[in-house]
């Protein structure tokens, strides 16, 4: 249920997203040419999309309803997009036309034009039943909101929640330390109390003897690729240990400069921070203010209940990342076009098509100033690098001969979407 809704939410909007790229639609008879896809944070309250226009520093977001739904959840809907205001400058209500055999689009628009029109600026968009991607814009909106709008729930560039080396359990080691303060009322920046008493302790390193972070229950972790125990600055220090005695204690007060939680400059720690911390606001396990969310303590007990390496905490955090963190639209559209070009084009090949399709389309912020052919050419190797290694470590891709060397796994997909919610 949970993964159709998520589908036909995709479907819809981007289809929306389309036509306001094309100037087929307008708000507020200006905006729409220069909107992209962007991420929200899957914290309270959570559009199923929306879409960012950095020129005029406006976001929108979007509130989507299935063809199942009933009369009273697509009022319900109605108060949402409301609620979205709090951190969007515009918000749209996205209706099938029909619900429980009642035109529910013809009387959603009776009382935007009675109630709604010229007063706050909420949308209406309705869709076919039978076809999401058939989409009408029901009542439009004519202007902005006349006071300031903080974007704390959306993110600036992707719409995807950007994982980056950090296994299911390191994962869950940060959610221990954000318990902890919860609990205890410590004033200590969790993320920086975990990486100095279990990522990276000052004293291993002053020994160049960096040792494998361990997860709540004491056991290694590790990496995403599943190759090697996560060890943080292993590397640097086996270059040290190369070096002439009289070199190494400079080197050594540069790992110590670089794993400092004070500096507020390029370091390793805050490296890593960025890596981990984004992640874990758009997937809504920490709200804006660090702080762990409702979800998030669900998510710490189910991990402490179980371990944070047992195949159910596992399987729920592949839950998380593919809804809340939107990693089932990469794979869906991936997926299509492995079809259409499988035996033809390969790994690189279809990369390359879906990311000039999400750069035309919008779903993706684009720098018209990036032209130089070096620069397209690192963009493609970093598109969805770490993507596909996490979905591979979490068995939702396997290899395949022939063109592309992959294909989904879409019973374990589809399994882990439908698990129950926590």
């Amino acid at each position: 249920m949970l993964l159709n809704h998520h589908i036909l939410a995709k479907k819809a909007t981007d289809s929306v997203l389309a036509k306001f790229k094309n100037e087929e639609w307008l708000c507020c008879s200006t905006f729409g040419k220069n909107f992209y896809r962007t991420g929200c944070d899957a914290d309270f309250p959570s559009p199923d999309a929306a879409f960012a226009d950095s020129e005029n520093n406006l976001v929108v977001s979007f509130e989507f309803k299935p063809p199942t739904e009933t009369k009273r959840g697509i009022l319900t809907g109605l108060g949402q997009s409301i609620a979205y205001l709090q951190f969007s400058d515009l918000s749209y209500l996205v209706i099938p036309e029909i619900v429980e055999d009642y035109n529910i689009s013809a009387h959603l628009s009776d009382i935007f034009s009675s109630i709604i029109s010229d007063k706050i600026p909420v949308g209406l968009i309705s869709y076919k039943n039978d076809d999401p991607e058939e989409v009408k814009l029901a009542h439009n909106i004519s202007h902005l909101q006349e006071h300031s709008v903080k974007h704390s729930g959306v993110q600036n560039s992707r719409f995807w929640a950007k994982h980056v080396d950090m296994p299911v359990p390191l994962f869950h080691l940060i959610l221990h330390y954000a318990y902890l303060k919860k609990v205890n009322n410590d004033e200590e920046d969790a993320f920086a109390k975990c990486w100095k008493s279990a990522m990276a302790q000052e004293k291993n390193l002053l020994d160049l003897n960096p040792k494998p972070v361990l997860d709540v229950n004491g056991k290694p972790i590790i990496t995403v690729g599943g190759t090697k125990p996560l060890t943080y600055f292993e590397k640097t220090v086996n270059k040290i240990k190369k070096l002439p005695k009289a070199d190494q204690p400079s080197q050594i007060a540069a790992m110590i400069a670089s794993a400092d939680t004070t500096v507020t400059g390029d370091n390793m720690f805050n490296s890593v921070r960025k890596n981990c911390i984004p992640f874990m606001h758009h997937v809504g396990m920490l709200d804006s203010n660090c702080q762990l969310t409702n979800e998030g303590v669900k998510m710490y007990h189910l991990g402490m209940v179980n371990g944070p390496q047992s195949s159910l905490f596992r399987d729920y955090f592949t839950r998380m990342v593919l809804l809340d963190g939107h990693h089932i639209d990469l794979i869906y559209d991936m997926e299509r076009l492995s079809c259409q070009h499988r035996g033809k084009k390969d790994d690189n090949e279809i990369k390359a098509i879906m990311l000039d399709e999400y750069q035309a389309k919008g779903m993706i912020k684009t720098n018209p100033g990036r032209i130089a052919a070096n620069t397209k050419s690192t963009e493609l190797s970093r598109f969805l690098k770490y993507e596909t290694i996490l979905w591979r470590g979490l068995g939702l891709m396997k290899r395949t001969t022939g063109k592309p060397s992959y294909a989904f796994d879409w019973q374990r997909i589809t399994e882990v979407c439908n698990l129950p919610s926590l």
